[in-house]
């Protein structure tokens, strides 16, 4: 391998390429719009990856549902990709060729994951469960406060078994850590 070539094989490069490009925008809109430089230098979340058998519901459930855009979508030899964005936040659904493993007290078809995969942050939990109630969204936990009073939360199911975290700030929104937990 020389220098400067990229190990990862061509199909995945480009979908990576997406998400670089992605996240470079999205760093220098930030980076305008950031108020202090604290702010600036603080890690922050910027994607997730899940996988599923289900790939087309799976990638229409998170547009449809969360809103979620489609950024790519590609078909490699081991399976299908695609990269959506809500808001900065990057999701790369991959499709798996199999049911995903069960944990080994599964009693129904599906198991949910036991902690969530996604956690989104919105402006109103209690409106957002109400909107995804009315869209036929399992709702796993309805919105309450945490115990220390600086979220509260809700928890929903994709179309598959992945747990989906909402998240509303309830401090002072300049004292938030966009970090989540």
């Amino acid at each position: 391998m020389s220098a400067g070539q990229s190990i990862l094989p061509k199909g995945r490069q480009s979908l990576w390429r997406v998400l670089l490009a992605s996240q470079l925008i999205v760093a220098s809109l930030g980076l305008l719009t950031a108020g202090s430089a604290a702010a600036d230098s603080e890690p922050r979340p910027s994607s997730a990856s899940i996988r599923t058998p289900d790939f087309d519901a799976s990638v229409d459930w998170y547009r449809d549902k969360l809103g979620f855009r489609l950024l790519d979508s590609q078909s490699l030899v081991t399976g299908r990709k695609a990269v959506l964005e809500r808001s900065g936040f990057l999701l790369e659904i991959s499709e798996a060729d199999h049911i995903l493993q069960q944990e080994p007290d599964t009693t129904a078809a599906v198991q949910v994951t036991k902690a969530p995969v996604v956690s989104l942050l919105v402006p109103d939990v209690d409106r957002e469960v109400r909107r995804l109630d009315a869209a036929d969204v399992d709702i796993l936990q309805p919105p309450q406060d945490d115990l220390d009073g600086t979220y509260r939360t809700a928890q929903v199911r994709d179309n598959g078994r992945h747990r989906i975290e909402l998240r509303e700030p309830l401090d002072d929104p300049a004292q938030f850590n966009a970090m989540g937990r």
